[in-house]
């Protein structure tokens, strides 16, 4: 959690320097930046966020007697696209739903296509980007792929970093797949499948 925080602050602090701050170091053309900033930072505040949740329920022996906490889903995938588009991606998203996910696969599914659209931006950003989210009563199947930075800027380096493995660990917890890598031609490809327990979906 403090990797967590610390990486927020940085973010925040940057955001000042590129743009708005009284800070004599400034870019041009910051306005892509300080959206490309802002995505990353919405990242690391939702998860912020779901670490908060988890604590209180575990300080509170899982007693939900307070009243529910509003958690992202399915239909709240399109609001990841706009930030993305802000800095410069362009987003083709596809969600098809047969069967509605039990609420925290649900929210896995969201965190997944977050991180994944935060790492375009990131690494990639201004490209070109789709996002196919299949879901059925047996799984829910998630594809994010880039078609590589533009303008002459390098490639991102090879290995994965804390979004991959974030990733990752989430589809180990219900005994998914998962893998990310470059294609061929270029770009990047992240896919996830993430099973149903027994395929009980309602």
């Amino acid at each position: 959690m403090r990797t967590c925080t610390a990486t927020r602050t940085t973010i925040q602090t940057t955001a000042r320097l590129v743009g708005g701050g009284p800070s004599p170091w400034r870019w041009p053309s910051a306005t892509p930046v300080r959206a490309a900033l802002a995505v990353i930072e919405r990242t690391s505040r939702g998860t912020l966020a779901e670490i908060h949740r988890v604590l209180g329920l575990l300080r509170s022996d899982g007693d939900l007697a307070e009243g529910p906490v509003p958690v992202p889903g399915i239909a709240d995938l399109p609001e990841l696209a706009a930030p993305a588009r802000a800095a410069g991606v362009e987003v083709d998203l596809t969600v098809r739903e047969e069967a509605r996910l039990p609420p925290a696969l649900a929210v896995s599914v969201y965190r997944i296509v977050q991180q994944a659209l935060t790492n375009v931006v990131t690494h990639a950003g201004p490209t070109r980007c789709s996002v196919t989210v299949d879901i059925d009563e047996w799984a829910a199947a998630i594809e994010v792929v880039d078609d590589g930075p533009r303008h002459g800027r390098p490639p991102r380096a090879a290995g994965g970093g804390h979004g991959l493995i974030g990733m990752r660990e989430r589809v180990k917890l219900y005994g998914g797949s998962f893998s990310a890598g470059f294609r061929p031609d270029r770009g990047f490809r992240v896919t996830a499948r993430l099973p149903c327990e027994n395929g009980t979906v309602t």
